[in-house]
């Protein structure tokens, strides 16, 4: 069992938070949660995140009370099994927004990290409850660095908004807007072809040839955008189409 505590709950620009004291994980204590609590746009937050999940076995680096780390729990109306893409890139388009009010040059490297430049400074973590033919729960965890002043873990290339931009920033402000950009992006759910353009505009290295690599070995490649599952379709210089799941093929 994840070790927790809620301290409180509140409201915060339409999501009911529920605030804990300490989490190993809010993707853990999300989960851990009875069915018969779990509401749309309920949203469980740490200041104090002590174990957080990133993709497979990777570990999400956050110093106590100076980033947020939530997950975003979701419950949509009859989301088809074969759109849940679409909740990743409301998470994923959501924090690029609310970065963009502060730093320039961010993007969204495929298919769940936000980068500023070559940086990384968010990332986003889902997991579905899939009923039937439809999407019955989400869990979006979400992590972004806002105030850490250093980076102490082996990961490659971590920043924050404090790193970038000289201040730190209140997190009860972070917090609400970050929530208010997420249900702006929330509100396009039912509208696919919105939230997929958007994603592919904003797309890290979305234009030109660079290189990548697969279990084949290396190859150079252009993004040629993603499908209906949110695979990654590259177009490498022969003009061959590939497509990949993810960790199926990674950025060099």
């Amino acid at each position: 069992m994840d070790e927790s505590r809620m301290m409180k709950r509140y409201e915060v620009s339409g999501f009911e938070v529920w605030e804990y004291e300490e989490a190993g994980s809010t993707n853990t204590v999300a989960e851990q949660l009875p069915a018969g609590e779990l509401k749309d746009k309920q949203v469980v937050l740490t200041w104090k995140q002590t174990q957080g999940r990133g993709q497979a076995t990777n570990r999400w680096e956050s110093a106590p009370g100076k980033n947020i780390a939530m997950t975003v729990i979701f419950r949509p109306e009859r989301l088809e099994a074969g759109r849940q893409f679409a909740i990743l890139m409301v998470g994923a388009l959501g924090c690029l927004d609310f970065l963009r009010r502060y730093v320039d040059g961010v993007t969204v490297k495929w298919p769940n990290d936000i980068y500023v430049g070559d940086r990384k400074i968010s990332g986003t973590l889902i997991e579905h409850r899939i009923g039937s033919m439809y999407v019955q729960t989400s869990f979006c965890g979400i992590g972004v660095n806002i105030n850490q002043p250093e980076f102490l873990s082996d990961a490659p290339n971590p920043v924050s908004l404090f790193q970038l931009t000289g201040r730190e920033l209140p997190l009860k402000q972070v917090l609400e807007e970050l929530l208010e950009c997420i249900g702006k992006r929330y509100e396009q759910l039912d509208r696919y072809e919105d939230l997929e353009h958007d994603f592919l505009a904003n797309l890290y290295r979305s234009s030109g040839v660079y290189d990548w690599e697969d279990e084949q070995g290396a190859f150079r490649a252009s993004i040629a955008g993603i499908d209906e599952y949110g695979q990654l379709i590259l177009i490498d210089e022969d003009g061959k189409e590939r497509i990949y799941a993810f960790k199926e093929v990674k950025y060099c």
